[in-house]
């Protein structure tokens, strides 16, 4: 697995803060009535009601889950999926597309991308890269102070010994830092289900709606996708933030004297 980059200092600290106060998730994965789906854009809308309890007014996915932030009472968080038929891996634009492609759905609805290298799953070979891009295309009636965490992807048909090819990869990418993760489930002894990617810090915040994230296969074999995981949290005040890391140094140079 590939260690992301360090943030800067300020944004560190504020990631590390905001990441002590998590409160909620909701978990999305398809109902399986997608399948034979070929449009190339997927939209779904997951709502808090007055008591924070989630749900989605779509027919393909499910949302359970909730938050205990007032703040995001009553909001909703719109979710896309993009389908990509080449996406870039040069570092300053890794993630972002080049051509754009329709979905494949089997009938399981596992998602994936038609045509190209491994014919309807997520594929890729050394000149090509299929993807999807996950926007947070609107995050209304939440409050600025309440962010909302991309942590986990569940990705289908990898990690099966005899059936998947050894070296088949996928990588994640923060659209907003380049940041990127990539996953050998064979080689790292992983199988199908929801890969963590809350090391990525992949969050927006209230009012603040726009790309999030890319999945991008790798050169050999491919997969699919069923659904994600996102949680609630507070996002610490800077100026809160900065004086107790201030007051923190202050107290070691003290005791260090």
């Amino acid at each position: 697995m590939n260690k992301p980059t360090s943030l800067p200092a300020l944004t560190a600290l504020l990631v590390l803060a905001g990441a002590t106060m998590v409160h909620g998730a909701v978990t999305i994965q398809t109902t399986g009535a997608l399948g034979g789906y070929g449009g190339s854009n997927l939209d779904m809308n997951v709502f808090f009601d007055g008591a924070g309890v989630s749900s989605t007014g779509s027919p393909f996915f499910t949302a359970p889950g909730s938050t205990v932030l007032a703040g995001a009472f009553g909001g909703s968080v719109g979710i896309s999926f993009d389908a990509m038929a080449d996406v870039s891996l040069a570092p300053a634009t890794l993630g972002d597309e080049l051509t754009d492609a329709n979905f494949n759905v089997d009938g399981a609805g596992f998602v994936g991308v038609a045509g190209g290298p491994n014919s309807g799953g997520i594929g890729g070979n050394a000149t090509q890269h299929e993807g999807i891009r996950i926007t947070f295309d609107e995050i209304t009636g939440i409050s600025p102070s309440i962010g909302i965490r991309l942590t986990g992807i569940s990705v289908q048909n990898v990690g099966r010994p005899g059936t998947d090819t050894a070296g088949e990869s996928f990588t994640i990418v923060n659209l907003m830092t380049r940041q990127s993760v990539t996953f050998d489930p064979l080689a790292e002894s992983l199988s199908a289900g929801t890969f963590d990617v809350s090391g990525l810090d992949i969050f927006r915040v209230g009012g603040d709606a726009g790309d999030v994230a890319s999945i991008i296969s790798g050169d050999i074999g491919g997969f699919r996708i069923d659904g994600l995981t996102f949680e609630t949290f507070a996002v610490p005040e800077p100026s809160v933030a900065l004086l107790g890391g201030v007051g923190l140094l202050g107290l070691l140079r003290r005791r260090r004297a």
